[in-house]
């Protein structure tokens, strides 16, 4: 557990941190070259103005830890008031036993005294040393560029480009204007190359990942008081590259399936786009593709329906596959309305009709018998039953009843020949009932005889009079 007394010291201690952390760099500074080109038995001069950002008023001292240099400062130190500035007058002597011809950076230490923080500057304290004889002449910008990129670049990469610059001559260049081109990115900017300094800068670029592939040129120049004073080159290759990227909607409605496949390149060169479909012939006969889709067996053995385009840079293509099932749908219900509607509507009395010759002799035939087949194949009884039957000219049916045979209640003539009538009371559900009777002929019957279809008449449910026809029966001789 934390004691309430360790609760208020904890806020405090984060407060006097802070303020510390402030006091610790309140001051800024600046550095001028006033003349960094000596002999060993000069002095070279730098300004530095010290600003004093914190709240109180600080001593402030310049100093450098190189023993081979000798520091003067004017003033040597000083106090500055919060808020105000001084400005320091900086000397640095070098050594009788130094090297000509060589630069040198000089550690140089601006301290604060009441807060102990201080920053030791190396990089503007460059000091080039010189002979003698070289007192005076005044040498012209020469700088040797160098520049140098990958032979190969992925654009979707960032682009190092390395900038190197030799500085030729004892000559201190400021404002050294440097300009990089290499088409597709640029840069432009301005850098210090102190004597002889050879400086290398790496510089990184974004360019567009849809940029075109191919060779490009990379071109550095230098200028120097406005005019160009060098120049480098190089080459490079930005690579190709194809990336497909697919989107897909699906939808279901109504026994339809709409799939969706959009293929879009956002590569920088042409790229095949490729959609391959899985089914079976069933589904085949009811899928559509667009674009029209070809078959192919895969090396895997089986067989593929499969969409190809060729795709340039940001040029997208949509494949739609459907399926629709609504056409086998339609024809199985059809088929179904078909068979309820035939259940419905048919007529609950079969009536089937047969003929067997007996007066068969190798002549022809003299006498047939017929027989009426009759079924109630309903649940209700079919009341009022009125068979009729036709018998053509040629023939005629006999009168002669016969054993087991349902009498006819009425034989008489027509226009189309002898016509026999039979009525039943009623037929009770899959009742079955067979009419019999004989046909005689006038004349031996050598080709044959046509026998017309029974009709019979009934009552069906609600009263209502109904009306089935039987087979016809062509009877052909030698048959």
């Amino acid at each position: 557990m934390i004691r309430k007394k360790n609760l208020v010291f904890i806020p405090l201690a984060l407060a006097l941190l802070m303020l510390a952390g402030a006091q610790a760099s309140a001051f800024t500074y600046t550095t001028e070259v006033l003349g960094n080109t000596i002999t060993l038995i000069e002095e070279a001069n730098f300004k530095v103005i010290i600003e004093n950002t914190g709240d109180f008023d600080d001593f402030f001292t310049i100093s450098t830890s190189d023993v081979n240099w000798l520091l003067t400062a004017k003033p040597e130190s000083g106090i500055i008031k919060a808020g105000e500035s001084m400005e320091f007058a900086v000397s640095l002597k070098p050594k009788p036993f130094l090297n000509e011809g060589r630069t040198y950076f000089i550690p140089v230490t601006i301290a604060s005294e009441k807060t102990k923080f201080y920053y030791e500057d190396v990089k503007n304290f460059a000091v080039y040393i010189i002979s003698p004889d070289m007192k005076g002449i005044v040498y012209a910008p020469t700088v040797t560029p160098t520049i140098s990129i990958d032979k190969e670049i992925d654009p979707r990469e960032k682009v190092s480009v390395l900038v190197r610059l030799w500085n030729r001559n004892p000559r201190d260049l400021e404002d050294l204007k440097v300009v990089v081109d290499g088409e597709v990115f640029s840069k432009e900017y301005v850098t210090h190359l102190l004597p002889l300094e050879d400086k290398m800068n790496e510089i990184l670029f974004e360019i567009d990942p849809k940029t075109a592939p191919g060779a490009r040129d990379l071109i550095l120049e230098l200028y120097f008081q406005d005019k160009k004073i060098a120049e480098s080159s190089s080459q490079y290759e930005i690579t190709g590259y194809a990336d497909l990227k697919e989107a897909v909607a699906k939808s279901r409605f109504l026994c339809r399936i709409e799939q969706e496949f959009k293929i879009v390149n956002e590569g920088n060169e042409e790229g095949i786009a490729e959609k391959k479909f899985s089914i079976n012939f069933f589904e085949r006969m009811f899928t559509k593709f667009t674009p029209e889709a070809a078959k192919e067996k895969g090396d895997d053995g089986k067989t593929y329906y499969v969409v190809r385009a060729e795709l340039s840079p940001r040029q997208q293509i949509s494949i739609s596959a459907v399926a629709n099932y609504r056409p086998l749908v339609i024809i199985i219900l059809l088929i179904i309305a078909g068979i309820i509607m035939y259940y419905v509507l048919r007529s609950p009395l079969v009536i089937i009709k047969n003929a067997d010759p007996l007066g068969k002799t190798s002549d022809g035939l003299s006498e047939i018998k017929v027989s009426v087949y009759l079924k109630n194949r309903s649940r209700k009884p079919l009341a009022n039953l009125r068979v009729v039957d036709l018998v053509p000219h040629i023939a005629e049916i006999e009168k002669k009843a016969r054993l087991g045979s349902m009498e006819p209640i009425h034989i008489g003539k027509s226009g189309k020949g002898t016509v026999a009538k039979w009525e039943l009371p009623e037929l009770e559900p899959y009742e079955e009932r067979i009419i019999t009777y004989r046909v005689k002929s006038k004349l031996t019957l050598v080709g044959g005889i046509n026998l017309p279809s029974a009709k019979a008449r009934f009552e069906a449910s609600q009263g209502k009079e109904r009306v089935t026809y039987s087979n016809s029966i062509n009877l052909v001789h030698g048959a």
